[in-house]
């Protein structure tokens, strides 16, 4: 019986530890639990590290999440297509296209907006009212005016064409970050690609000079 004392110690402490760390722990002389034997050895030198069974569920740590929820949106500066759509239907947006020009032409842009190229968006944002008209046949956004919204492909472009306006007084200036692709996407439009790499960095190209 003195030769059983020992593994009913070890057991005993295994089971406290994991009880401590709400776990359930079912001793048995036949299979080791590598996580209760390693605690045991730390926690008394005097008492060995028998081995016994402590199922792996007892053991297992709460499922990851198998997908990533959904990105914020910051309203200060993005909407989403939900609020996108609401301002047009209002009639209440000054939507600006800051793709290449020759992107556009080929595969298409949201109705009603106009197209002003990223690299063209910070001369633009600074013509006279009178110029403005004569160059876009359209009024031009007052700068608290919280309706002026970029797009392009994705997020990227248009994100930059808002620090642009920001920089020149248009704080309230904001980005559909969907862009193109999203758009497509919600309403059924058939999407193309382009398979010109230089469509997709062309804002990248240069790019201090876009910036103040």
């Amino acid at each position: 019986m003195a030769a059983i004392r020992p593994v009913k110690a070890a057991q005993s402490l295994a089971s406290r530890l994991c009880a401590s760390r709400g776990r359930v722990c079912i001793p048995t002389t036949t299979q080791a639990c590598g996580y209760c034997c390693q605690h045991i050895a730390h926690s008394s030198s005097n008492t060995p590290t028998t081995q016994y069974a402590c199922p792996s569920t007892h053991h297992s740590l709460p499922p990851t999440p198998t997908t990533t929820p959904p990105r914020k949106i910051n309203r200060r500066t993005e909407l989403d297509f939900e609020e996108l759509r609401a301002l047009q239907v209002a009639g209440d947006i000054a939507l600006i296209d800051v793709r290449d020009s020759t992107e556009r032409e080929n595969y298409g842009g949201i109705p009603g907006s106009l197209n002003i190229p990223l690299c063209k968006i910070k001369v633009a944002l600074q013509l006279s009212e009178e110029d403005w008209i004569r160059e876009f046949d359209m009024e031009k956004p007052d700068l608290q005016d919280r309706n002026l919204v970029f797009y392009a492909r994705g997020p990227n472009a248009s994100s930059a064409a808002v620090e642009i306006a920001h920089r020149l007084g248009y704080k309230r200036s904001r980005h559909y970050t969907g862009g193109w692709e999203d758009y497509c996407q919600k309403t059924g439009l058939p999407l193309k690609k382009s398979q010109d790499k230089g469509f997709v960095n062309y804002y990248t190209n240069n790019f201090d000079q876009y910036f103040l």
